[in-house]
């Protein structure tokens, strides 16, 4: 080692301390809330992210994923009106999609599709996918009377939807990791 490349290998130890010193000076004067836990969106939810009332049954379909060697498939069928609307409620009050540049946790492949019917109804006027690993993306589709689709939107806060609907219809494992 020559005396250019000690004097550089040297610089570089100071130069990563003192950034260490500044980073650690910045969190003690500007307080650690202030620096975000996760991206958020600024993007609008779409005007399809949220879907009309007056269901009277649903369709949840559980698909847990690419490592479920049994009952990797299942699904669950409610007429309850209170069961409905709650369920419509959280699909309207899930939050906008996460930021796209966003690092997420494991996906194993699960998803949870809710099918919502109207009164004699053969095809559904509305359907989520909410995928209950990763950053948990939701998909809203509407639908007319003639299963001609209206609009998608995308939304976040596919984890806890789904988490909550499987305790809501007793529904054990929703994926396998």
């Amino acid at each position: 080692m020559n005396a250019s490349t000690r004097y550089e290998a040297i610089s570089l130890r100071r130069l990563a301390r003192a950034t260490l010193a500044v980073g650690a000076i910045a969190l003690v004067v500007l307080g650690a809330n202030t620096l975000p836990a996760r991206a958020t969106s600024t993007v609008a939810k779409s005007r399809f992210a949220e879907i009309g009332t007056g269901a009277t049954r649903v369709v949840v379909q559980v698909n847990r994923g690419l490592n479920a060697k049994t009952d990797r498939y299942s699904h669950v069928t409610t007429t309850n009106p209170a069961t409905i609307d709650t369920i419509i409620d959280h699909v309207n009050a899930l939050p906008a999609a996460p930021s796209a540049d966003e690092m997420c946790p494991m996906d194993v492949g699960a998803k949870l599709t809710l099918s919502f019917y109207r009164h004699a109804a053969t095809s559904p006027y509305a359907v989520v996918v909410a995928d209950p690993g990763g950053c948990g993306p939701v998909s809203i589709r509407d639908y007319r009377a003639n299963d001609t689709l209206i609009g998608t939107a995308e939304v976040g806060g596919g984890v806890a939807f789904s988490a909550y609907v499987a305790a809501l219809l007793h529904i054990k494992t929703l994926q396998v990791s």
